[in-house]
C-alpha cells in the first residue's frame, strides 16, 4: 500500500481549548507539536499557547500510512507498513520544527499497543526521529480525546458521549460537564474490521451482517448498562465521522471550520452508510469528503458509527474535528504550566 497525502487548510484564527490557570511563561507564545500515530494514519497538529491562554492552531496535516495493515491477521506490524509510516513521522516531526514548535510529543495508539513488536517498532521509530514515541493505553487516548472534544464544545454542560472511530479500536467515552467519568477502548476499527469480514467488492450484504453481528455483540458485552442511556448529546470523531459530515454538506475538499460541529441527525447517518456500503471501492475513491485511502475502510466504519447511534437516545451526532492530536498538545500546554509530569494531563 502506498500512503496517501490529505491535508487540511487551517485557520489563522482558529482558537482551540478553554482557558486554563498559568498560561505561557513570561507572557510568551509557546508553540507545541503533535504527531498521532493510528493504524490507517498519521496526524500533526502545531499549534501556539499564547498570551491569553488559549491555543491556536498554527499547522495541521494527516497521511494515510496503514501502519496495522494485516495486523489482525499476524498480531505483528509488517516491515513495509513500519517503514512507510516511519517516513512519513520523520516529515511531520522535521514539519514541526522547521515551524517552531519547541515541545514536540508523539504517541502511537492500538496497532502500537496492540502488536507483539509494538515497543520494538516504536524504540526503532524512537530513534530515528530523536524524540520518545509514547505508545498510549486505550484509557490515556480516551481521555485525551475527550479533552480535544470538549475544546470544540459550546457547552460542556450536561451529559456526553463522546466516540473515536479508528483503524485499529473504537474509543467510548461517557462524562458530565468537564468530567471524563467512565472510558472504553474497543478492539473495532475500520482497518480490523475491513480485513477480517469484507472482500467483495461492494461489500455483499451477508459480509456486512457479519460486521454488523461482530459490532452489536461487542457492543453489547462492553456498553450494555449503556444501552438507552440518556444523554444531552452525543460526539463523533475520527476519519469516518468527518467524511461522513462532508458528504452531508456536499464538500468538495475537505473544510474542518465547516465540519466541526456540524450535527449528523440519525437517518441521514443510515442514509450515508446505505450510500458508502452499495458503492464499489473506484466510486467511493471519488466521493466528496472520503480520502482515497480511506475509501476501503469506510463501509466496516460506516457499521460502527450507525450501531453507535443505534445504542443512545439521541436525535444524531454532533461532528468533531478534534481527535488526539488535539488532546496531545492540550496536555502538554497544561503540563508546561501545572510543572505535572503526566504524560495524559489527567
Amino acid at each position: 500500500m502506498k500512503a496517501r497525502p490529505h491535508r487540511s487548510a487551517t485557520r489563522a484564527d482558529e482558537f482551540f481549548g478553554r482557558p486554563f490557570n498559568g498560561g505561557s511563561p513570561g507572557g510568551s507564545i509557546v508553540r507545541i507539536g503533535a504527531v498521532d500515530i493510528g493504524t490507517n494514519s498519521v496526524r500533526l497538529l502545531v499549534a501556539d499557547d499564547d498570551e491569553q491562554r488559549r491555543l491556536r492552531t498554527a499547522h495541521r496535516m494527516g497521511e494515510i500510512s496503514r501502519l496495522g495493515e494485516g495486523l489482525d491477521r499476524t498480531g505483528v506490524i509488517d516491515e513495509l507498513a513500519a517503514t512507510r509510516t516511519l517516513d512519513c513521522i520523520e516529515r511531520f516531526v522535521q514539519e514541526a520544527e522547521y515551524s517552531g514548535a519547541s515541545r514536540i510529543r508523539v504517541a502511537g495508539t492500538n496497532a502500537l499497543r496492540t502488536a507483539r513488536n509494538g515497543p520494538d517498532v516504536a524504540h526503532r521509530f524512537s530513534e530515528r526521529i530523536g524524540y520518545d514515541v509514547e505508545i498510549l493505553t486505550g484509557e490515556e487516548e480516551a481521555r485525551l480525546v475527550f479533552m480535544a472534544v470538549l475544546s470544540g464544545l459550546a457547552s460542556t454542560q450536561g451529559r456526553s458521549v463522546v466516540v473515536d472511530i479508528g483503524g485499529g479500536s473504537t474509543e467510548v467515552i461517557t462524562g458530565e460537564g468537564d468530567e471524563c467519568l467512565r472510558v472504553l477502548s474497543l478492539e473495532l476499527g475500520c482497518v480490523r474490521l475491513t480485513e477480517r469480514f469484507l472482500v467483495e467488492d461492494p461489500p455483499s450484504a451477508m459480509e456486512l451482517q457479519r460486521v454488523r453481528d461482530h459490532v452489536r455483540a461487542v457492543y453489547e458485552e462492553r456498553l450494555p448498562d449503556l444501552n438507552g442511556t440518556p444523554v444531552d448529546r452525543a460526539v463523533g470523531v475520527g476519519g469516518t465521522v468527518t467524511a461522513f459530515a462532508a458528504l452531508d454538506l456536499g464538500l468538495h475538499r475537505y473544510d474542518p471550520a465547516r465540519i466541526e460541529n456540524h450535527f449528523l441527525p440519525t437517518d441521514r447517518i443510515h442514509a450515508i452508510e446505505a450510500q458508502i456500503c452499495g458503492l464499489p471501492l473506484g466510486e467511493r475513491r471519488e466521493l466528496p469528503g472520503v480520502s482515497r485511502g480511506r475509501a476501503d475502510v469506510i463501509p466496516a466504519g460506516s457499521v460502527i458509527l450507525t450501531e453507535f447511534v443505534q445504542r443512545f437516545p439521541v436525535p444524531g451526532l454532533h461532528v468533531s474535528t478534534r481527535g488526539l492530536r488535539y488532546g496531545l498538545v492540550l496536555s502538554e500546554a497544561r503540563r508546561q504550566v501545572t510543572g505535572e509530569g503526566s504524560p495524559a494531563g489527567f
